[in-house]
């Protein structure tokens, strides 16, 4: 009987734990349920508050710039679409647009058609002064050169920050292309503020550059600064223009001698090369630069090209003084082969 009985409260108690374990495990999984119930609930309602200030932000902003336009818009036509007035008596005077419909409208065209063409072109009709006259000298030829990446070339560090060096014999080069042999012009697409300090270190006395013309001074045609050298006031045969990017000459190519971008490389010497081809231009006395700018351009390289035929012109000039008279004039060696320096030769039919 008593084995009965334990046996009775074994099974007991064994009912009872099993239906505790049931008991506690279901309230874990009911709570369980109800944190991640409330979890997901509170992250949309989370989601829903900042939609909301969103759209808040949105609506506010887009009032703000509808307020914004409108006024400016109200401004400007009150402005520059009203009629002109005396102002000293304060009547309304006539002007060209003052028989038109909509006439405040064509006024605020104009206005703006002025703007863009101030933005757009060169600051003057005539980027240069008139050539002077004698008894001033006027060099005959017209040298041309964009500062950045031709005489310097911007760099940076840590240290220094935004910087231009120098590019090697850059004094050599203003001192043989300088006034009083050619009219030096540096015409650069940087504003006035970054390259007049520039101009300066280049020239501090001002005795070889004769004009700088800045940004200002250039056309803005499809997000790039061209010089329009029509606009220098000089006879374009005796203007050489020297550049490194195509965009920029592209109104006149045919004055251009177009040169590899120089990008700080210090043991360059395309300068001194570049100082001879115009030195034995302005000796020749050519009377239209722009076939010889034209013949060069075609190469790669024009000062290396120039180098070549430099040299083998020197090799002929040697062995034609060797069976014939000294020649004592300096110019006649490069006016006798000019054709061969500037390709006539080999163009000759």
């Amino acid at each position: 009987m008593s084995l009965i009985l334990r046996s009775f409260r074994h099974a007991k108690n064994v009912c009872n734990n099993k239906f505790q374990s049931f008991s506690s495990s279901k309230r874990s999984i009911l709570a369980f349920n109800y944190r991640h119930f409330s979890n997901e609930k509170y992250e949309e309602l989370e989601r829903q508050k900042r939609q909301e200030w969103h759209w808040k932000g949105v609506k506010k902003g887009i009032g703000f710039m509808s307020i914004l336009v409108i006024s400016g818009t109200v401004y400007v036509f009150y402005v520059y679409g009203s009629q002109p007035r005396d102002p000293v008596t304060g009547e309304l005077l006539p002007d060209e647009f003052s028989n038109y419909k909509f006439a405040p409208f064509w006024r605020v065209l104009d206005f703006i058609k002025f703007w863009k063409k101030f933005i757009a072109e060169p600051s003057r009709e005539k980027l240069l002064p008139d050539p002077v006259k004698a008894p001033y000298h006027q060099p005959k030829y017209t040298v041309v050169l964009e500062l950045r990446n031709v005489l310097v070339s911007p760099q940076w560090d840590y240290r220094k920050g935004h910087y231009f060096v120098k590019r090697p014999a850059l004094d050599y080069f203003i001192d043989m292309i300088g006034y009083p042999n050619f009219e030096l012009v540096l015409y650069t697409s940087e504003n006035l503020m970054n390259a007049a300090p520039i101009v300066t270190q280049i020239d501090p006395q001002g005795q070889r550059i004769n004009h700088a013309l800045f940004r200002d001074c250039t056309k803005y045609v499809n997000g790039t600064h061209v010089k329009d050298l029509s606009r220098l006031n000089r006879d374009l045969k005796k203007v050489i223009y020297i550049d490194w990017e195509p965009a920029a000459f592209q109104l006149n190519p045919e004055n251009v001698l177009c040169v590899p971008k120089w990008n700080g490389d210090m043991n360059d010497t395309s300068l001194v090369d570049l100082a001879e081809l115009l030195k034995t231009i302005h000796l020749s006395d050519v009377e239209d630069v722009r076939p010889v700018l034209q013949f060069y351009s075609q190469f790669d390289n024009p000062t290396e090209e120039f180098r070549k035929r430099a040299k083998i012109v020197g090799q002929e000039n040697q062995q034609a003084t060797t069976t014939s008279q000294s020649i004592t004039s300096s110019e006649e060696p490069l006016k006798k082969y000019r054709g061969s320096l500037f390709g006539a030769r080999r163009h000759a039919v």
